[in-house]
């Protein structure tokens, strides 16, 4: 028993060591020595942003005034929004909001965000696609600063900057204020690299012609970059397109949506292992296996050893 729990004790800090600074550290070296420089220019290619919304009735009115006010040429900007079967009145709401310039789809059956991508971006015509959540809010240039940087025929994905509003509320809002912050680095070095193996759903960008539609338990937001990556594409980070999202306000909520977003991203490296093929996919793969793999088990062994 004892031996046992010295194991579990090494491979704790171990983990720890490769997740939180060994990952880092290779990030910040490899990116000093063969960073990518990117050419950026202000183009307005026509874009779809796409929206998914559950039971958002407290934002989805201002969800869509803030889309509507986006600085980018109206004949070259769709919005589509698919109501996933909620049990509250958004999809009324929405139903009302038609007549300003929305494409509106009513789903009586709530299947997940995923699923409701998947048909929305199949009806759209956009040469890039933007994918934003229903209770984050875009500053007015966020879709202008995306899409300059598909000018450079290499970019195939990009990342928008997420910035919390109201961290100091309590600890748990503070915690992930900090942890942001950290994750914001590591999403900086990657990009030097054209590999951001993460993007945050409410604020990204995919070219039409590098979307893969996913299965419904697959956490998009994670697979979608990587499967950009597979396909010989850059994916990058603008830090000048901001979208705002308030904290999750209690620790059970946070420990529940960090228990989703494992689960789900583990059920998505598990359905597409070849990626994590060193051979095949040498950076990706090592990575995969150091920012998202290890770190997932972090914090089981954590719990094990107290």
């Amino acid at each position: 028993m004892l031996s046992f729990l010295y194991i579990i004790y090494f491979l704790t800090a171990l983990f720890c060591l490769l997740t939180y600074a060994v990952y880092p550290l290779f990030l910040y070296v490899v990116a000093k020595i063969s960073s990518i420089t990117y050419l950026k220019k202000a183009i307005t290619p026509t874009v779809s942003i796409i929206i998914s919304a559950y039971n958002e009735e407290k934002n989805i009115e201002q969800k869509i005034m803030n889309t509507l006010a986006l600085d980018y040429p109206k004949e070259k900007m769709e919005i589509l929004i698919g109501a996933d079967g909620p049990t509250d009145k958004t999809a009324d709401i929405l139903r009302n909001l038609q007549k300003k310039g929305i494409t509106f789809y009513d789903f009586a059956v709530n299947r997940g965000k995923t699923s409701v991508q998947n048909d929305l971006v199949t009806q759209s015509k956009g040469e890039i696609l933007i994918f934003t959540d229903a209770a984050s809010f875009l500053t007015p240039d966020a879709v202008r600063k995306m899409v300059r940087n598909f000018f450079d025929a290499r970019v195939g994905g990009v990342a928008g900057r997420m910035h919390f509003v109201d961290t100091d509320r309590n600890l748990t809002t503070q915690s992930q204020g900090l942890y942001w912050k950290y994750e914001v680095k590591l999403r900086e070095l990657e990009s030097k690299l054209g590999n951001l193996i993460g993007v945050d759903g409410p604020l990204y960008a995919i070219r039409r012609d590098c979307y893969i539609p996913l299965e419904a338990n697959i956490i998009s937001d994670l697979m979608t970059p990587l499967l950009v990556l597979a396909q010989g594409k850059k994916v990058v980070l603008e830090p000048e397109a901001f979208v705002e999202e308030a904290p999750t306000q209690k620790a059970e909520e946070e420990f529940n949506t960090r228990r989703r977003i494992t689960l789900r991203g583990m059920v998505g490296i598990f359905r597409y292992k070849y990626l994590l093929n060193p051979f095949r996919y040498r950076l990706l793969a090592f990575q995969i296996l150091l920012h998202k793999v290890i770190r997932w088990f972090v914090g089981p062994l954590v719990v094990i050893n107290t």
